[in-house]
């Protein structure tokens, strides 16, 4: 069964109380929330748009779109690549995190935005603190580039 706007908002709610709903219609919904994986707490924006009946349910369109809104993402001082890991960058220079592989089946509209993308956003973000600490990335999965609508 496919999640609605409205059922995304009630699991976010009863999960995630601190995230706040900032916009919702009949197939977008999106929220702001802060999580502390481990050393600092970070703002988090979140936009989902459900699938319409008649869509491919391609995961690498539809998955939530995950940002970090403040503080923001930094690379490695010293890194040769100067590009964060596991990011998307668009055509305006925004990043969303790179959370799952949508070729493994991963995630699906049947799933809620509070039991996978907001657990998996802590993990994300505990890996980009040892990250900027260490070097080593220590998320599991891989990066996968996605397709954009």
């Amino acid at each position: 069964m496919v999640h609605g706007i409205e059922a995304q908002a009630e699991a976010m709610r009863a999960l995630w109380p601190d995230f706040v709903l900032i916009t919702q219609d009949a197939e977008i919904g999106a929220w702001e929330g802060p999580v502390r994986p481990l050393l600092q707490t970070y703002r988090v924006g979140i936009l989902y748009r459900a699938p319409r009946l008649i869509e491919n349910l391609d995961p690498r369109l539809l998955q939530p779109r995950v940002s970090i809104l403040s503080p923001a993402l930094r690379p490695r001082r010293g890194d040769s690549e100067g590009r964060l890991p596991h990011v998307y960058y668009g055509p305006k220079g925004e990043v969303t995190l790179c959370l799952l592989d949508p070729e493994a089946g991963d995630w699906s509209p049947a799933d809620l935005i509070a039991e996978t993308t907001v657990p998996w956003t802590i993990e994300w973000l505990a890996a980009y603190e040892g990250w900027r600490a260490t070097g080593q990335w220590t998320a599991s999965g891989r990066h996968v580039e996605a397709a954009r609508g």
